[in-house]
């Protein structure tokens, strides 16, 4: 199994809290990577409106995606510096693996903005958890923690070159067939730790000032556990056959 985390020095206690939590959950084989977009500069598609920060969280999972494919690894385990990972994660990917077709990405943490149905029918069980498939892209909302086979990897650095859209943008990437399926575990067995994002949209002059004060720190990482809870809240569970769920594998 692989393990590859996205992970910025800079920002020092998200980067030594995901070093110490993998090097307890995961084992010693990891590895991390991160590219700091504020350093690399905006390496995007000429007209992006995507904000620095998030080009690089975006050529990260990229290289990510490199390593994956340079290794000639089936698949790999990507997570983000804020991933809570469960102590059976081990055991939980063994059984993930044997559902795993070519071109498979599947969520281990999700959270839609809004509310997102997904699948049941035929979906496979992993002991308490069941890898369901959405009824809509949109439905697709993070990073934070995925399983993606290199087949998929491959397609996204095709797609995402120069950057043109946000790690998270699921949809955008299935639109160009980067990938075959996409599936969501419910419920979530990755939880993420309350640190406020590294990654703001364009132009958000508040959300700049907010991260940057330390008296507001507790107050903004209240604000994610609410919106974690919510935005957790919008998933719906359906007794419905997908529209992806005879996709062939690439």
């Amino acid at each position: 199994m692989c393990c590859i985390a996205i992970s910025i020095p800079r920002f020092r206690e998200r980067h030594a809290y995901i070093t110490r939590h993998l090097q307890t959950i995961w084992g010693p084989d990891f590895e991390i990577i991160g590219i700091d977009g504020a350093v690399a500069g905006r390496d995007a598609s000429p007209g992006s409106d995507l904000s620095a920060g998030q080009v690089g969280c975006a050529l990260s999972h990229l290289a990510a995606y490199e390593a994956v494919v340079a290794r000639n690894l089936p698949w790999a385990l990507i997570v983000e510096d804020d991933a809570v990972l469960p102590p059976d994660i081990h055991d939980i990917l063994i059984r993930v693996e044997a559902t795993l077709r070519r071109g498979d990405v599947v969520l281990l943490y999700n959270r839609p903005q809004y509310r997102a149905a997904f699948s049941t029918v035929n979906a496979d069980s992993i002991g308490d958890y069941r890898l369901c498939l959405p009824m809509s892209m949109g439905g697709l909302g993070t990073t934070a923690a995925y399983v993606i086979t290199r087949q998929a990897a491959e397609g996204i650095l095709k797609a995402n070159r120069p950057v043109v859209a946000a790690a998270d943008n699921w949809g955008y990437f299935h639109e160009r067939r980067a990938f075959t399926r996409a599936r969501v575990m419910s419920p979530n067995p990755v939880s993420l730790k309350p640190f406020e994002s590294t990654i703001f949209p364009s132009g958000s002059k508040i959300g700049s000032v907010m991260k940057g004060s330390r008296l507001l720190q507790p107050l903004l990482a209240a604000r994610r556990r609410f919106l974690t809870a919510r935005m957790t809240g919008n998933t719906v569970l359906v007794d419905e056959v997908s529209p992806y769920a005879n996709l062939s594998p690439q």
